[in-house]
């Protein structure tokens, strides 16, 4: 018996690139209804500190979960994830300080902020997505991951 999905999973899908699982692409779904592909403010590309988990909107910390985003490698500082913001709005905020705030801590001053960035990101390609690309260094024996996004990298990034 398969589980029914839920939140951002019924509209998007991690497809692997590689062997190792660790390239891949952040994409709609092919039965995706159009309706939801075509909402200019639903989904937005987003960076986040890897030690926070969350994003700021209005003083209040809102934390990245499997329903209202799928997020990318957590081996980076600065993490990358695509969000759901009608699933993101049902998220129990919390109260946040400035005191805690990190180097790659993404602060927005309200929805409507990320509502615009959801639209510049969705006029530069369309629905959002974006791949992860591990790339490979054998002398050093190490990895190392770099994103492509559907919009412009300034914009993608908070």
């Amino acid at each position: 018996m398969t589980e029914e999905l839920k939140g951002i999973q019924k509209y998007y899908t991690r497809t692997l690139q590689n062997e190792h699982g660790n390239t891949y692409y952040i994409e709609p779904r092919e039965d995706c209804p159009l309706d939801v592909l075509n909402n200019k403010s639903r989904f937005v590309i987003l960076t986040f500190d890897r030690d926070d988990g969350y994003v700021v909107i209005d003083n209040k910390r809102y934390y990245l979960n499997k329903f209202n985003s799928m997020r990318a490698t957590d081996k980076v500082n600065r993490r990358v994830a695509l969000v759901d913001l009608k699933e993101l709005k049902k998220s129990k905020p919390y109260d946040y300080k400035d005191k805690f705030k990190r180097h790659y801590t993404s602060c927005f001053k309200d929805f409507d902020e990320l509502e615009k960035l959801a639209q510049n990101q969705w006029l530069a390609n369309g629905a959002p997505y974006f791949k992860q690309v591990a790339l490979y260094n054998q002398k050093e024996q190490r990895c190392r991951y770099y994103y492509e996004p559907s919009c412009d990298r300034r914009v993608a990034i908070a």
